[in-house]
């Protein structure tokens, strides 16, 4: 059974979990499109390939050997007798020195490395589909910023022109209602254009992931409110569960097996393995025949004792990569936690800034509205609300980003592992 995270890690993590369908696909249909990934069914196609040499580790290199020998015999004594004689001889290896219980373990060793890189596809293609599927969420975000920015532009358009006709404004403003209307709709088909290329790709790399849910939904994203942040040794914890339990580090961890595995077994190997046979033996036209047993061994060499040495120093550099591993997942963690704290705290300023911009815009929209100020005055708010109004969203979409990207590696979101 995989370990649980303790509670407070839980806690800390999903505290926005029950919002999840809200801005990520359902999980059924993400399985779905991993499991047609073709580096997923390359990953698997491999782990048949593991499991059938893990088959021929158990049983062995060593094959059953039948020898036939037939031969002619002369006698040289005046007599010009011939003679039909023949031999027949079965022949195995043995394997000896505990060769096949290290053959076992071995076996087991590639079966487990088959495994965790499976899961490791599937891992890092769930990785890829977050990515893209948060990349179309932010140009549907920008999309949505842009409507609204090019639907204000069109409500000011409309009241310029009727102040126009009242006589309360001049052309001018007019034309600039009407060229930042014109802005705002150039600014939107590039928005649409963004978020339909965003998309085009996710279903391109991802076809039929939820084609109706594509779309992220038309309302803003409600960011859940981050956890408060934990004691040091919380934060500790977490880091080592995240190096534990990542599929790179498990990897790394297999291979340094399989490498300590197989230096054992070649070791072993310095001992050759003797054939033992039976034979049966027909001479003078079957006037004698023989039975007997054969016992053949070879001699040790070099070669054996410096393929074990080079067996020894594979299992040393798969140690090492374990270890680099280690620290470079330590280091990713550090990197994923810190940036997830900042987005977070980035994203909660900026719903502030944007509430506070957009108030300010309403008393700007009132006062041109009765004449108090100008419209390039009311431009100029609305520029910047447009500008805060997107930042938002987008502070928003790389908080929630960050916040799934370490539940994924944590496992908590999107496990494949069973």
């Amino acid at each position: 059974m995989k370990p649980l995270l303790p509670v407070w890690v839980a806690a800390l993590l999903l505290a926005g979990a029950a919002q999840a369908q809200s801005y990520l696909p359902p999980e059924a249909a993400v399985r779905q499109a991993v499991e047609q990934s073709p580096t997923v069914q390359a990953a698997d196609a491999a782990r048949r390939g593991t499991q059938a040499r893990a088959d021929g580790l158990r049983a062995g290199p060593h094959e059953t050997v039948v020898r036939a020998i037939g031969q002619r015999r002369w006698v040289r004594d005046g007599s010009g007798q011939r003679f039909g004689e023949g031999q027949i001889a079965i022949e195995r290896p043995l394997r000896l020195w505990g060769k096949s219980e290290a053959d076992a373990e071995l076996a087991d060793a590639t079966l487990a490395t088959g495994r965790v890189a499976a899961q490791d596809a599937r891992h890092e293609t769930a990785r890829q589909l977050l990515t893209l599927w948060f990349a179309a969420l932010r140009a549907s975000q920008a999309r949505q910023a842009a409507q609204d920015n090019a639907s204000a532009a069109a409500e000011l358009a409309r009241i310029t022109e009727r102040r126009l006709r009242a006589g309360d404004a001049a052309r001018l403003e007019a034309e600039l209602a009407a060229a930042e209307q014109a802005r705002m709709q150039a600014a939107l088909a590039a928005a649409e254009a963004t978020e339909t290329a965003a998309l085009a790709e996710l279903q391109a790399r991802f076809p039929g992931l939820c084609p109706q849910r594509c779309a992220p939904a038309e309302a803003p994203v409600a960011l859940p409110e981050p956890p408060t942040q934990p004691a040091a040794p919380s934060v500790t914890q977490m880091r080592a569960h995240y190096i534990e339990h990542s599929h790179e580090y498990l990897l790394a961890q297999a291979e340094e097996a399989l490498a300590l595995r197989q230096a054992r077994r070649t070791d072993l190997e310095r001992h050759p393995d003797p054939t033992v046979g039976v034979f049966a033996t027909s001479e003078r036209g079957g006037a004698e025949r023989l039975a007997g047993v054969s016992l053949s061994l070879p001699l040790g060499s070099v070669h054996r004792e410096t393929q074990a040495a080079a067996a020894l120093a594979d299992a040393d550099a798969a140690l090492s990569r374990r270890l680099a591993a280690e620290r470079r997942l330590g280091a990713e963690f550090d990197v994923l936690w810190s940036l997830l704290g900042g987005k977070r705290a980035a994203a909660q300023a900026q719903a502030r800034a944007a509430a506070l911009q957009r108030s300010a815009a309403d008393r700007a929209l009132r006062a041109y509205r009765a004449g108090e100020s100008g419209l390039s005055e009311l431009l100029a708010v609305r520029r910047v609300l447009a500008d805060a109004l997107l930042a938002e969203r987008l502070a928003r979409s790389e908080a929630l980003e960050s916040d799934s990207r370490l539940r994924l590696d944590l496992h908590e979101l999107w496990d494949f592992d069973d």
